[in-house]
């Protein structure tokens, strides 16, 4: 089993309020982690039970690490209310597990209230690669008060660095992730698209369940590697249950963007630099995944395609040879309504970048050597809901057509 998750949970409720940039910012709380002790879906009453068994029975026989931490979180929140049912062990399997069990549903139940996750490689003038990500799910209070920073050691050296909302299992944590000297992770949610897993029927998932792993142990078996080109070869060749997308920066200059589909065994990978001309819209020094195909162009309309293209904009406006941490971070604070994105609500995207549903926002550096702290200038947990803006006045030379 993992260990200390249940006194992770008890900590997570002594947050503190800090005051930095608008929204306010969580305190960053920080653990140590020794990875040498590790270890039809809503009908009736009567059918959700059934479901939840079954979804938890295969948990243990496949997954039985992922398995054992639900065990050890439920008991945990069962102390603290011992008459509420969604903590008992198979309710909070399925609630942990929601993301692939509601892609499988015949109309994606996630188009209503859409995940809006962020993360971008940007290789600045001298080569190096920034890893920008902002963390967009809900609920986003409670995950923004349980998130903290784990520093996962190995032999009494910390091996890697991750963001960890408390409220989700590793087996189904949305990793940001960075390895000091190696390459850093981001996971974003892929509910459009073609070969997702929409459709399939509950048991073929649990079919695929047993072979195949959950998107947070494909990133989990990718941190666990030492080098970009490994955790690569990780994230687009692993059996994975659900459709995501992996963006990984290297501290050689490399960064790639790796589309998993949910049948378990294809990927796209798209590199930084691939194309020495514009690919999918964006320049070669330059890789924005939103919650969208990149290969989806931003004149269909889909959801998170005006996002992407703010990113896009704000990015190009700066340059590969201006561009450093800060003024990567400036992007991701863009917290006002792109020109002519306004009035999109459906689908609700009108190009925001820090969001309403913002957790965190974190922009990393895997070529840099390891800090004892996080710098809380580039780790930011939001203490509240995010204040969305008007549009600035659109300017002049606009470079894309509004739409």
């Amino acid at each position: 089993m993992r260990p200390g998750l249940a006194g992770l949970l008890a900590a997570s409720a002594a947050y503190s309020r800090a005051c930095g940039a608008a929204p306010a910012q969580h305190e960053l709380l920080r653990y140590d982690v020794d990875l040498e002790a590790l270890p039809d879906l809503f009908g009736s009453p009567g059918l959700a039970g059934a479901t939840a068994a079954a979804w938890l029975d295969t948990l243990r026989r496949a997954h039985p690490a992922a398995a054992e931490e639900l065990a050890a979180l439920s008991a945990a929140l069962l102390r603290a209310s011992p008459s509420e049912p969604l903590f008992e062990l198979p309710a909070l399997a399925v609630g942990m597990s929601l993301y692939p069990l509601l892609n499988i549903a015949a109309k994606n139940t996630t188009d209503a209230r859409p995940s809006a996750c962020t993360s971008a490689l940007a290789r600045m003038g001298g080569g190096r690669v920034l890893h920008g990500r902002s963390l967009d799910y809900e609920p986003r209070d409670p995950l923004a008060l349980g998130s903290v920073v784990l520093d996962f050691r190995l032999r009494g050296e910390v091996a890697y660095r991750c963001l960890h909302p408390l409220p989700y299992g590793t087996a189904l944590q949305w990793f940001t992730c960075v390895r000091p000297g190696a390459f850093s992770l981001s996971v974003n949610a892929r509910s459009q698209g073609s070969w997702t897993e929409h459709n399939t029927s509950f048991p073929e998932l649990l079919r695929r369940l047993e072979g195949s792993l959950l998107l947070g142990e494909v990133a989990e078996v990718a941190m666990a590697t030492e080098s970009y080109a490994a955790a690569l070869a990780v994230l687009a060749s692993a059996p994975a249950v659900s459709s995501n997308y992996f963006i990984l920066a290297g501290a050689g200059g490399e960064g790639a963007v790796v589309t998993r589909f949910g049948n378990t065994s294809s990927a796209d990978v798209w590199a930084l630099g691939s194309s020495p001309a514009v690919s999918n819209g964006q320049p070669p020094w330059m890789r924005v995944q939103t919650n969208v195909d990149h290969w989806v162009s931003f004149t269909t309309g889909d959801y998170a395609t005006h996002r992407r293209q703010r990113a896009i904009d704000e990015l190009s406006a700066i340059g590969a040879e201006a561009l450093d941490r800060d003024a990567f971070m400036r992007v991701y604070l863009t917290d006002s309504a792109r020109p002519g994105s306004e009035n999109r609500t459906r689908p609700e995207d009108t190009g925001v970048l820090l969001g309403l549903w913002a957790v965190a926002t974190v922009i990393l550096d895997p070529a840099a050597p390891f800090e004892a702290k996080p710098d809380p200038r580039y780790w930011r947990v939001w203490a509240e809901s995010p204040t969305i803006g008007p549009p600035p006045a659109p300017s002049a030379d606009a470079s894309v057509a509004l739409v």
